[in-house]
């Protein structure tokens, strides 16, 4: 007997013999049908919600197909207002007489980049690498049967910012230090805006504040003078301008010649069918 008191003293015999619902037994439980029930639902939903945020998050990583051969980028048409590049006229600094964009572009494979003449180091280290480029080229493509034609219509305008200094004969004198492939535009204060908005070229004004305006005033002179030490601040991209007058890429000197030279192939070429749209 005393045997059996000790065994119905253990809690696995004392819940076995309980006439309690089993859920009720512990101590530490639900206290009702509906708490346990709500225990029991609960359990089955977490994994399930698990198991769905895995799967929605690995069908974010599922990369779309590609169309094969950039025949999606060919699709692509730039709307006008995104578009770098339009129409414009300037003095060209060999002749002294105004051209049009189209007449300096047309059937033609340029590298366009702005400056000032009187620019103290960016601008004739930029035409320096451009004249190394346009010579890696004809090293890279003038042999070429299939290339050769595209690469002689390779050239360079340099875009004058310094519609105060720099007049035709100044710009003429700049450029000629480089390829003879160079050629110069300079323009009016009106005329040089046009093209560097047309093309989001950056240059810092040479408009006075109104603290200037009185210094100089009050020092007696009568208008603002530009000496040859004014440097201008200006964007330093090399704009590719294709035969049809349109952009097709930019460059920086930070690039480097053959990853210029390389890109540059890449569009006299026409590798991927979209670079020449005069036929549209």
């Amino acid at each position: 007997m005393q045997l059996l008191r000790k065994l119905q003293q253990r809690p696995f015999l004392r819940y076995a013999s309980s006439t309690q619902p089993f859920y009720a037994r512990f101590k530490y439980g639900p206290r009702s049908r509906a708490e346990f029930w709500g225990l029991v639902a609960g359990a089955s939903i977490f994994p399930v919600f698990v198991a769905l945020t895995n799967w929605y998050e690995n069908q974010k990583l599922v990369k779309p197909e590609l169309a094969p051969d950039f025949q999606s980028t060919k699709s692509v048409k730039m709307e006008p207002r995104t578009q770098l590049g339009g129409p414009f006229r300037l003095r060209e600094s060999r002749t002294g007489e105004y051209i049009t964009d189209e007449e300096l572009f047309k059937d033609k494979w340029t590298l366009l980049y702005f400056g000032f003449s009187k620019c103290a180091e960016i601008c004739p280290n930029t035409l320096t690498y451009i004249s190394q480029v346009m010579k890696a080229c004809d090293e890279e493509y003038g042999n070429d049967p299939d290339l050769a034609n595209e690469e002689k219509k390779l050239q360079a305008v340099f875009l004058s910012i310094d519609f105060l200094r720099d007049q035709p004969e100044v710009v003429e004198k700049f450029v000629r230090k480089y390829d003879p492939r160079v050629r110069g535009l300079c323009g009016t204060k009106q005329e040089v805006e046009t093209a560097a908005k047309a093309w989001r070229v950056y240059y810092s004004s040479v408009d006075e504040t109104d603290e200037e305006r009185e210094a100089r005033e009050a020092k007696g002179v009568d208008a603002p003078v530009i000496d040859d030490t004014y440097q201008f601040d200006h964007s330093s991209a090399i704009y590719l301008v294709g035969p049809d007058c349109k952009m097709k890429d930019f460059y920086f000197q930070v690039m480097g010649i053959r990853d210029t030279v390389d890109r540059i192939g890449v569009h006299i070429s026409d590798v991927y069918g979209f670079s020449d749209t005069r036929k549209e």
